[in-house]
């Protein structure tokens, strides 16, 4: 999913975009770093990779919402907000759904994992096993 924001973004706009919208160009790096950092910390079994799995797969639910969304009521409506979104892209606007229940679904799992449950009131630095 690293890639899918990284390279996605990248093919998708070309790098003279971040000239017209740099922000939406750095949030999905910055993703795909978090998720990409997390993925390397949970290989090497550091410490403190549940939590940064966490971080990052909150952070890609968090971004994504706000772009399924938007982009989905623009359908909805029939009326582009932005010119670089048309609302007749229903195309995208599926891929940006099934992008955000993927990160979305990975929250919860991550959540959910054993490897990320700690004692109550403690400060582990590492997983309880």
């Amino acid at each position: 999913m690293a890639f899918v924001f990284i390279a996605g973004e990248t093919l998708r706009r070309g790098l003279s975009y971040l000239s017209v919208n740099a922000t939406t160009m750095v949030e999905n790096y910055v993703c795909g770093a978090l998720l990409l950092s997390a993925a390397v910390c949970w290989q090497q079994k550091r410490a403190v990779a549940p939590q940064l799995m966490a971080v990052a797969w909150a952070y890609a639910t968090g971004g994504m919402f706000v772009t399924f969304f938007a982009h989905l009521e623009t359908w909805l409506r029939g009326a582009t907000i932005r010119p670089d979104h048309p609302y007749e892209e229903v195309q995208s606007v599926i891929l940006k759904g099934v992008i955000w229940a993927i990160c979305l679904v990975f929250l919860i799992i991550t959540l959910r994992s054993e490897d990320t449950k700690y004692p109550a009131g403690s400060i582990a630095t590492e997983p309880v096993k």
